[in-house]
């Protein structure tokens, strides 16, 4: 990769939906070639920061290299549905608006969370210090390339420190819960627990602890089965599903009364405009 200065470098490909672009180009010297290693490091942390964004937001997508240049050390991609290949304008305005009030204001822009904004801050600080870094978003030249330099790392650190403060590292409620039974540990008076899986997240089943030992029936006969539990929930931040429940009541559910993988098919084509976060945790509570 050459590091050459050339105005095609900082333009949208040419394509019919916004997309999102990294320019990197020699500080010092124009004849000067971009390292190869520092730009594919720089690029992996770039997109690792979309992805977390793109997360944030509710979206499961899939990026579309757009334009790759050789002259320049130089890529553009865009985002798209997973299933439907729809590209996601909104995703890509979200981005660069939130880049912009970022860098005014060092707050936490919207569509950005404490976990988002730290792999901004990790892609922001591997920037070599002898390039110029833009990023782009397709706009053909309406908006000016977004420079990140020194002012936008420390902003950055500002919304972070601002956003883990804001937010507590966990958080309780009340509600419902439903999953199979996966561990008992029932048996043990000073242990009174068992595991739940939810289906959507197999691999991180809820911990739950109850002291009626009224319910060790209850868990007995739906043991392997799925059953819906009622109690206070506690939940990491950032975390859709919960890591541990204190169970008040137990309630196995007949066959008919469970939703399949099958019925889940579909989850991007969600009802009344609800994001895929808002909608999941929509089943989750559901009576």
């Amino acid at each position: 990769m050459t590091g050459k200065r050339q105005t095609g470098g900082r333009k949208a490909a040419k394509n019919t939906s916004p997309c999102l672009s990294l320019h990197v180009e020699p500080a010092d010297d124009n004849r000067r070639n971009v390292d190869a290693e520092q730009f594919f490091t720089l690029a992996e942390r770039w997109l690792k920061s979309l992805k977390a964004f793109a997360s944030d937001s509710g979206h499961h997508v899939k990026w579309e290299i757009v334009e790759l240049k050789k002259a320049s050390a130089f890529v553009q991609v865009r985002p798209v549905e997973a299933l439907t290949r729809r590209p996601l304008t909104s995703l890509v305005r979200g981005w660069d608006k939130g880049l912009r009030e970022l860098q005014r204001s060092g707050l936490p822009p919207q569509g950005f969370t404490p976990a988002s904004l730290q792999v901004l801050q990790e892609f922001v600080r591997a920037v070599p210090t002898d390039s110029t870094v833009t990023l782009g978003d397709g706009t053909r030249g309406k908006k000016r390339p977004f420079l990140v330099n020194a002012e936008t790392q420390r902003r950055i650190e500002e919304a972070v420190a601002v956003a883990s403060s804001a937010v507590p590292q966990e958080y309780s409620v009340r509600g419902k819960l439903r999953g199979r039974l996966a561990v008992l540990n029932s048996w043990n008076p000073e242990e009174r627990s068992f595991r739940l899986q939810v289906t959507l997240a197999p691999g991180k089943p809820v911990t739950c602890t109850y002291r009626d030992e009224h319910l060790v029936n209850e868990l007995g006969s739906g043991f392997e089965g799925v059953a819906e539990v009622d109690g206070l929930l506690h939940y990491r931040r950032e975390e859709v599903w919960p890591h541990r429940a204190e169970v008040e009541t137990i309630r196995v559910l007949a066959r008919e009364q469970v939703t399949s993988l099958k019925d889940l098919v579909g989850l991007l084509q969600l009802p009344g405009g609800l994001d895929s976060v808002s909608y999941v945790r929509s089943l989750r509570d559901a009576d």
